[in-house]
């Protein structure tokens, strides 16, 4: 769905595809490809373009949601809950440019995926704030992000 110049995007919502998977967090990986596909085409894009460049920034968090069609007249489909927020947050505070993950996320990918510590933030609702973590590439692959960059903290 979109929220102004935000798209929300989820996964592994239908249980019975889910059971047809050969891991049980194949959607999650699919996510992530799906989320470095984005970002490799705006760079192409952006090559492209003389005086200006297109920044995304991108959240991702797992778990539970509820999910179910809401509305009388127009009728559409949505997700909410504490993984629903903790995403946002993830975008919201996140890096230009980058993925930005939860700790429980990143423990879930760090078999496939390599990752860097970010910052600790303040979220609403989660006492103490919570850890969070950039996507620097795929494990036995080159980082994605030259290390000459600026710190992104």
């Amino acid at each position: 769905k979109t929220i102004g110049s935000t798209y929300m995007a989820a996964s592994g919502l239908n249980s019975d595809r889910r059971k047809l998977c050969l891991h049980p967090y194949e959607h999650l990986y699919q996510l992530i490809e799906f989320a470095l596909a984005i970002q490799n085409v705006l760079a192409e894009f952006n090559q492209d373009l003389l005086n200006f460049e297109f920044i995304i920034k991108i959240g991702i968090n797992i778990g539970p949601v509820t999910a179910g069609v809401i509305g009388t007249t127009k009728l559409y489909y949505d997700i909410w809950g504490d993984t629903v927020n903790i995403a946002s947050r993830m975008y919201s505070t996140g890096v230009d440019n980058r993925i930005q993950v939860s700790q429980y996320t990143k423990d879930l990918l760090c078999d496939r995926y390599d990752f860097e510590f970010r910052d600790h933030i303040e979220v609403k609702g989660v006492d103490g704030g919570m850890d969070t973590y950039l996507l620097t590439g795929r494990k036995g692959e080159e980082s994605f992000y030259s290390k000459d960059k600026k710190d992104n903290k």
